[in-house]
């Protein structure tokens, strides 16, 4: 009986630990895919603002995608900043992307659009969705 006891206590020890490993590995997964989708949209607000800007669309439409890319990038430094990412590394990461989605733009900006708006509209106006959806990606990944 206390043989029975000791393997149940030390198997209900081992289950705990495994199962904080994996929610650590998950929350990481999160962060590493959020903060990549802010430095997508970032990028993709930067460029839209600015193809919408020389289109000479209303100012409205243009402040309007600027504040998006402002906020996706003050999101995108936070959760560098919680990963002990460097602002110079983040820095040198953000304006490659933002030369990335430009070349994409100038092949294809249509493309590009139906990529990144919707789900940078998402992103910018509830985080919390895009958040499930890598946490529920990602215990999926890590079973």
């Amino acid at each position: 009986m206390k043989k029975l006891l000791l393997v149940c206590i030390l198997l209900f020890s081992f289950t705990a630990h495994a199962n904080e490993a994996k929610q650590k590995i998950v929350a990481k997964y999160v962060m590493e895919n959020i903060q990549k989708d802010y430095v997508n949209c970032y990028s993709f607000y930067k460029v839209a603002a600015e193809s919408f800007k020389k289109a000479g669309k209303d100012k409205n439409i243009v402040d309007s995608l600027e504040n998006s890319a402002d906020v996706s990038l003050k999101y995108n430094y936070d959760l560098g900043e919680i990963m002990g990412l460097d602002p110079k590394v983040m820095a040198q990461m953000t304006k490659d992307n933002v030369n990335k989605f430009v070349n994409l733009a100038k092949k294809d900006f249509s493309s590009l659009a139906k990529e990144y708006g919707l789900l940078c509209k998402g992103l910018v106006e509830n985080p919390e969705k895009r958040t499930n959806y890598w946490e529920n990606k990602g215990k999926k990944k890590f079973q």
